[in-house]
């Protein structure tokens, strides 16, 4: 089974359905950041709550959450709030979004071979290096922010400007991203010119958030493509 790996699309829509359109997949992973970009408005985000909605009712796509989505999933959580977020725009996507659309959202998947999430995962935050202990810790900080609980998972790391010396999924830049032993790891989250790479004999990393959602990669039972595209394709 070939999966398409789609990173943060920050309201391009037209960038991912580009990848929609050109590869072949049985399986699309979304590493999320669905929303919020420069000079942004309700409107655009109106207008990317419902494309994110027709693709949650018609398909069985993976949909990760980032760091500029919680916020509106929780937007009575202040501590969730990060930059670009308003309450103008939170309304319109929960006329769009309801219930049955956030919970697909979740901080982690694992897929053929890869760990997929956000912005990744540190030495620090895993204490046994499985994918599955790492999925049940992402499932076990999901449940808890349901319950209004900030998990450590969630926090801002210092490169950040937070309080934690190590961002988690969500926040985690990609300059202190460190390979774990045994878990490879694909990641959007820190925006850059190309895609970034962190590999060893044990663990292979890749940073595919290429501005405005100009890369992707595609994983097909162990094996790995990287996708990029020109600003003047298409």
């Amino acid at each position: 089974m070939a999966t398409l790996v789609i990173p943060d699309i920050h309201n391009n829509t037209e960038h991912a359905d580009y990848w929609l359109q050109t590869q072949r997949y049985d399986r699309v992973v979304f590493l999320g950041d669905y929303f919020d970009s420069e000079g942004d408005s309700p409107y655009i985000a109106r207008r990317t709550a419902l494309w994110l909605r027709k693709r949650m009712e018609n398909t069985k796509d993976v949909f990760l959450i980032g760091n500029h989505d919680i916020a509106y999933m929780f937007p009575k959580t202040e501590a969730l709030i990060c930059t670009g977020f308003s309450k103008e725009k939170a309304r319109s996507i929960r006329a769009v979004l309801g219930p049955e659309h956030w919970s697909r959202l979740k901080f982690a998947h694992a897929e053929q071979g890869w760990l997929l999430s956000h912005a990744g995962f540190h030495p620090t935050w895993v204490e046994n290096p499985s994918q599955e202990w790492i999925l049940k810790r992402a499932a076990l900080a999901m449940r808890r922010v349901k319950k209004k609980v900030i998990d450590p998972l969630l926090g801002v790391g210092q490169d950040r400007g937070g309080a934690q010396k190590h961002g988690g999924p969500l926040w985690m830049d990609w300059e202190n991203f460190r390979p774990i032993p045994g878990i490879n790891q694909i990641v959007g989250h820190t925006s850059g010119l190309a895609v970034r790479r962190k590999s060893n004999a044990h663990s292979k990393n890749f940073c595919i958030d290429v501005r405005g959602t100009l890369a992707a990669a595609i994983i097909y039972e162990g094996w790995h493509k990287i996708l990029t595209r020109d600003l003047g394709e298409g």
